[in-house]
Parts: C-alpha cells; sequence; structure tokens
C-alpha cells in the first residue's frame, strides 16, 4: 500500500506492506535511525516519534496509520 506522511518536514510518499510497523518503515526504507528498537511491545520508549506533536511508539503502530499525518 502506499502512503503519503510528513517526515521530518518533509513530504514522504512510500510504498510499505499493511503489517509494516511506523519504527520499521522509519529505519528501514528512510534510513533514519534515531528512533531505536526496544522492547518491542511499546513500554520502554527507545521507539516513541512524535505524531503531530504527540509522542507515540512507533514499535507497536502501523506504518499505515501515519498516512496524512506529520511525524
Amino acid at each position: 500500500m502506499r502512503i503519503q506522511f510528513q517526515l521530518n518536514s518533509r513530504d514522504c510518499e512510500l510504498d510499505v506492506s499493511p503489517e509494516a510497523t511506523l519504527l520499521a518503515v522509519i529505519r528501514e526504507e528512510t534510513g533514519l535511525f534515531a528512533s531505536k528498537h526496544g522492547c518491542e511491545t511499546g513500554e520502554c520508549g527507545a521507539c516513541t516519534v512524535l505524531l503531530d506533536g504527540k509522542p507515540v511508539s512507533a514499535c507497536v503502530m502501523l506504518a499505515a496509520q501515519a498516512h496524512g499525518h506529520s511525524v
């Protein structure tokens, strides 16, 4: 599926699988590694990103949920 979102204030358009997490897409598709793999359950905070200015755990959020938003 194709998603569009802003990543670090830049327009981003990517083809992603429906089950891809936002963390995996950010790290593997864009080459940005500031968000880290940690617990993979959303508890530790290592993967935290801001979605429309609010903190979310990127390891448990599907990349498709970022469509139309700012990360």
